[in-house]
């Protein structure tokens, strides 16, 4: 099994007998044509920068099925109906569980009291990224020993969700921008929940003008300052890290 960073909040996911992707927001350098194509794809929630806006391309492509949030996937099988087929879409809330090509997916709860993204405004720069694609609520999923929590702030309800299961690796936000967690609330979510390692996501500027507070280089130095057991990973877009 493994995972590789695409950028942002999006993975590839490689696993016995499935490609999954979860939140495929791609952005150069990542050319989506080249990558192997996902049998299925889990969004977190609708805001644009976590890839919803893709679906019936990457539908086309791929012929695959759609996963997330119930409000979500109801949204997306109206928006796209005729582009993608209503058995495309699968619906997950918190605390559900699906199983996909033998692979057991569980929907964990996030906290980012954001519905939508607004108007964002620096100096003489306006980025309108309004979309009426739900907000909330926000998925986090737990597969096979992987964790990816969607956005999130830091909230004791995570861990307890995870009771029970093994984390191997726990993909977490830390830009401390935007309703998404810091170094030092993703570093607190990874040891409650047991993880091993932890790579960082959402930390990525999504235009150049909108830098977010933290880059991996403070969770590195705060993990180091901590003397955590838990072995930050920061990935370069593109980078594969195997299980083990």
């Amino acid at each position: 099994m493994s995972l590789t960073y695409l950028g942002h909040s999006a993975f590839k996911f490689d696993l016995p007998g499935l490609c999954l992707y979860v939140d495929p927001y791609f952005k150069q350098p990542v050319d989506w044509h080249r990558l192997e194509k996902g049998q299925l794809v889990l969004f977190t929630h609708g805001h644009f920068d976590h890839g919803v806006r893709m679906t019936p391309k990457l539908y086309e492509a791929w012929k695959c099925k759609f996963a997330g949030p119930k409000v979500l996937i109801k949204w997306l099988a109206k928006r796209y109906k005729k582009r993608v087929p209503a058995s495309a879409f699968i619906e997950i809330d918190h605390g559900e569980t699906i199983e996909f090509n033998g692979i057991e997916i569980k929907a964990i709860p996030a906290h980012h009291p954001m519905t939508r993204l607004g108007k964002i405004s620096k100096g003489i720069f306006f980025l309108v990224a309004r979309a009426s694609a739900p907000g909330n609520p926000v998925n986090g999923y737990y597969f096979n020993g992987y964790y990816h929590s969607g956005d999130t702030l830091y909230t004791e309800v995570i861990a307890k969700s995870l009771t029970g299961k093994k984390v191997d690796t726990a993909c977490l936000p830390i830009g401390g921008r935007y309703k998404v967690a810091s170094p030092q609330e993703a570093l607190r979510i990874a040891e409650e929940i047991g993880a091993k390692r932890l790579v960082p996501m959402h930390w990525q500027a999504l235009y150049e003008q909108f830098p977010f507070r933290y880059q991996p280089s403070h969770l590195i130095k705060l993990a180091k300052t901590e003397g955590t057991h838990v072995k930050v990973r920061a990935l370069a877009i593109g980078e594969k890290l195997d299980d083990g």
